[in-house]
């Protein structure tokens, strides 16, 4: 089973236009929206790859309720901790010309008072127990940004307390959080920038990367790198993963999908390599159809 802990839902929205014409009106010739976050991408990659999923996720206001029926539409069961404040929008616009990127508009993560991190914290214990009941060694992904008013050492303590409870911990995130978080993790998931930024050291390349990381956590590391592909160390198991051959119009969410396809493949009992593989055509399959996290049909 995979467990996402959804700190950071956001409503995304993908427009795509023939021309972002700045300072002027643009109107979208299609609009996609999802129950985004990248925990919440991670869920539902992972979901549609036929992975055993369930999610913890803080939803507020008509917006959170929104996303709420998205994700049963997608059928990630979905525990629901309420925010006071509405959940945030993020926006994707994609334009017509060919491009493997996009100009993204992320408004902040949705804050937490007190009372709601107490709530989250809870939920996911009880997730994780009820998991660990039902199939040992589950998988709880923690994926993007930390709101405000969720403490750091108390996000630290919560995945500390979930990993002697039973479960394997991933984390995909940067700067303060994934300081907070690193040290908590079996599986570190990252890119090269955000892997430099974690150390306070420039690493030149993935692989480089991944074996600094490697010594100072002693977790498992899959760092990505963009068009230059991505590495991995895995147990004993070090392997470098080629550059993706197909090229979408639609990058958002695809370091999203390229976890969930890693979790999903790892909880079906493949072993590195495989599930290295099914990640990247995951990642590969994102970029291709508009939705965060979701997955072209494959060839």
């Amino acid at each position: 089973m995979i467990i996402a802990l959804a700190l950071s839902a956001s409503l995304d929205v993908t427009y795509e236009v023939d021309e972002l014409k700045v300072g002027d009106i643009t109107r979208p010739f299609a609009v996609t929206r999802v129950a985004g976050g990248k925990s919440l991408n991670v869920a539902r990659s992972a979901s549609a790859l036929g992975a055993d999923v369930r999610a913890v996720a803080a939803l507020g206001g008509a917006t959170g309720e929104w996303l709420a029926s998205m994700l049963a539409a997608d059928g990630v069961q979905t525990v629901v901790v309420p925010l006071s404040r509405v959940t945030r929008t993020c926006i994707a616009v994609v334009e017509s010309a060919e491009s493997a990127t996009s100009t993204d508009l992320y408004e902040p993560a949705t804050e937490f008072d007190a009372g709601e991190w107490d709530a989250f914290a809870a939920a996911a214990r009880i997730a994780v127990a009820e998991a660990v009941a039902r199939r040992p060694i589950p998988w709880v992904a923690l994926s993007g940004s930390v709101p405000s008013g969720v403490p750091l050492a108390g996000l630290g303590e919560l995945l500390g307390d979930l990993r002697t409870a039973g479960a394997r911990v991933a984390v995909d995130g940067s700067g303060a959080g994934l300081l907070a978080t690193a040290q908590h993790a079996d599986l570190i998931k990252v890119n090269r920038r955000e892997a430099s930024e974690l150390l306070g050291v420039e690493l030149a390349s993935a692989n480089d990367a991944c074996h600094a990381v490697r010594e100072r956590y002693g977790a498992d590391v899959v760092i990505t790198d963009g068009v230059a592909g991505s590495a991995a160390l895995i147990g004993t198991v070090a392997s470098a993963v080629a550059p993706a051959t197909r090229l979408g119009r639609f990058p958002a969410g695809s370091g999203d999908s390229f976890l969930g396809g890693l979790l999903a493949a790892f909880e079906r009992g493949a072993d590195a390599a495989d599930a290295l593989a099914a990640a990247a055509d995951a990642g590969e399959r994102n970029a291709l159809v508009p939705g965060q996290g979701i997955l072209a049909d494959p060839e």
